[in-house]
């Protein structure tokens, strides 16, 4: 099966075959759109399946080899990325490509004949560019949330800044370590092949809108790798997160309940104010409770006069998740330089 970065490459393409957010009205777009992004050559070697018109004697036509327009994007937009290995130039591209979405293409249908969508549109666009954002996101059509979702595999997230949509960095990535799925995957599928499959599955949940999927899908990402680090003979994953922390004094605990508890450090005579904090292991302790109330117990909870209060999960819920869990699969990849077991 293809992972799920070519998948999101054939998703792009397809919405892109759509013709919905992004509509070819003439032969110069595509040409245009390879050329400033540096593929001059890829439009000059598919530009007969590209452009949606053909001439003859001075009459314009439908071009009959427009039809197998995906199958040369999804080829193009594979080229451009090379598995990975071609990060900026399929930036470059995706950049070119979403810098030619008109604005009157992205909402649902009927929004433009709504005087307060259109009132409240405006309002957002004063409020600055991560407010009208999030109100584009709010009430786009469905081929715009697909591209959107499947440009966050890739890191990257759209922007509409000064009457222009522009590509911008999805999560800033440190220089040290970059926060790249392929470079994520690749690590897990070599080292852990179950928790790969898990953190595809999270993936694909998120892009797909199942929320309350990606979230457990974290939960046990988080619960499954730090198993691999606790004791023989021990039945519960915080001694793998235990014996993985590099926490001060950490080593000294025994028991890691007693750390969110309050009580590891019972019995010590400390001469000053300051306690052990422990905030690593908290910290990832927070979060598999996150994605534990937020996942599988999503039905759970507090009953009040008859009224059960539960949860709801959004896409942003399951993004800070997914995010989190990314940066502890990086913080792990990373400490496993210098991690020994005794």
């Amino acid at each position: 099966m293809d992972n799920f970065e070519m998948i999101s490459l054939s998703k792009i393409a397809t919405i892109l075959n759509n013709q919905l957010v992004l509509r070819a009205n003439n032969n110069s777009m595509w040409e245009r759109i390879l050329s400033n992004a540096g593929y001059s050559g890829l439009y000059h070697a598919y530009e007969n399946k590209l452009n949606p018109y053909s001439y003859f004697a001075s009459r314009r036509n439908e071009n009959p080899m427009y039809d197998e327009f995906y199958s040369v994007i999804k080829r193009i937009l594979d080229i451009s990325y090379s598995n990975g290995k071609n990060i900026e130039g399929f930036t470059a591209l995706m950049a070119e490509i979403v810098s030619e979405i008109n604005i009157v293409n992205v909402f649902k249908k009927g929004f433009w004949d709504d005087p307060t969508l259109i009132e409240n549109f405006e309002l957002a666009i004063s409020l600055g560019p991560d407010v009208v954002s999030d109100f584009i996101i709010e009430g786009s059509n469905e081929d715009f949330k697909i591209l959107s979702k499947n440009l966050n595999v890739f890191n990257l997230d759209v922007k509409y800044v000064d009457g222009k949509f522009k590509v911008v960095p999805f999560t800033e990535s440190t220089s040290i370590v970059p926060r790249n799925p392929s470079s994520i995957d690749g690590w897990l599928t070599y080292k852990y092949p179950e928790i790969a499959e898990l953190y595809q599955e999270a993936i694909e949940n998120y892009i797909a809108g199942e929320n309350v999927s990606c979230v457990s899908n974290c939960r046990s990402i988080i619960t499954g790798l730090f198993s691999h680090f606790k004791d023989d003979g021990d039945n519960k994953w915080v001694k793998g997160l235990l014996n993985l922390s590099t926490d001060t004094h950490i080593e000294k605990v025994k028991v890691p309940n007693n750390i969110m508890q309050g009580t590891a450090d019972k019995g010590i005579s400390f001469q000053t104010d300051h306690r052990f904090e422990y905030s690593r292991f908290k910290l990832f302790y927070q979060l598999y409770s996150i994605t534990s109330n937020l996942g599988p117990h999503i039905t759970e909870g507090p009953k009040i006069d008859g009224v059960l209060y539960r949860e709801t999960v959004s896409n942003y819920d399951a993004l800070l998740c997914l995010r989190m869990t990314e940066d502890t699969l990086v913080w792990v990849k990373e400490r496993l330089k210098t991690y020994k077991r005794s």
